[in-house]
């Protein structure tokens, strides 16, 4: 029986495609996917060691209210926490956060030490204007200063802030998103602190509200992770090749219209083949 061309519908009016056959037309084309699938994960590992991660700084910090009765009601603890993640994520938190980033760049300038005595000098003279809400001396921020640093370094893009409780205890996570690890590192202390004074100076559900999160001993570490590793990059490569490979393998049979096996005939005809020659060419 000589070789024949038949239409891919006849195929699917004579009942469709089985798993099986599916299987086996990948089977068939099995280099075909393998050299795909290679290719895109070698792509994916060549784009994850020139590409720049951008990496996520976390501060943990821990949410206080004085009164004991407010601190145990669930519906003004929920409350004060969603108001308190809004505003951290609003302007007026990421405006101061620009704006001790600015002293932090000249306290750097002058000498006088890294994130962590900034960050330690300006508890020293928050301390004692905390309870008083006053602005900290020597690191006002006001509208002019606001306006000159709005947008430098913080923005709505690259901060954030959520919270988690557990029992009676809370906790705040700020982070910031950077290119650079060590200024994401450095921003996310600044940011947190920034959110402390803020929230302070600005959200007051009563007089129970003084100093709305503390930084305390036991969170003040920075957690720095990056939005993807090598390993994830090559493995979402390799995923997406494979998908890929898979499809044109399909494609490829769906573009070949001709009859390759006695069962396929038999199955488009719906009549038992007796006998038939496989290869034209070598019965020749």
């Amino acid at each position: 029986m000589n070789e024949e061309t038949v239409l891919k519908g006849d195929t699917e009016e004579a009942g469709g495609i089985s798993l099986l056959e599916i299987l086996s037309i990948f089977r068939a084309r099995w280099l075909l996917i393998l050299i795909i699938t290679v290719i895109f994960g070698v792509g994916g590992f060549a784009y994850a060691k020139i590409r720049k991660p951008v990496y996520t700084a976390s501060v943990p910090v821990q949410f206080t209210v004085e009164d004991v009765n407010q601190r145990n009601s669930t519906n003004y603890l929920f409350a004060y926490l969603n108001t308190a993640v809004e505003f951290c994520q609003g302007g007026v938190v990421i405006d101061r956060a620009n704006v001790y980033y600015a002293y932090y760049l000249d306290f750097v300038n002058a000498g006088r030490g890294g994130v962590d005595d900034f960050i330690a000098e300006l508890y020293a003279k928050y301390a004692p204007v905390k309870a008083t809400r006053e602005e900290i001396p020597d690191y006002v921020v006001d509208d002019a200063k606001i306006n000159t640093y709005r947008d430098r370094w913080y923005d709505y893009g690259n901060v954030g802030a959520s919270y988690k409780t557990k029992n009676t205890e809370t906790i705040f996570t700020l982070w910031v998103k950077n290119v650079n690890l060590e200024y994401a590192r450095e921003m996310a202390r600044i940011y947190a602190f920034a959110a402390d004074v803020a929230l302070n100076l600005n959200v007051n559900f009563g007089d129970a509200t003084t100093g709305v999160i503390e930084l305390s001993d036991s969170v003040k570490g920075v957690s720095v992770v990056a939005d993807l590793t090598t390993a994830k990059v090559v493995l979402i490569a390799l995923i997406l090749g494979f998908v890929l490979s898979l499809a044109a393998a399909y494609l490829m049979y769906l573009a070949d219209n001709t009859i390759k096996s006695k069962e396929q005939l038999e199955k488009i005809t719906g009549a038992n083949v007796i006998a038939y020659i496989e290869d034209i060419a070598e019965a020749k």
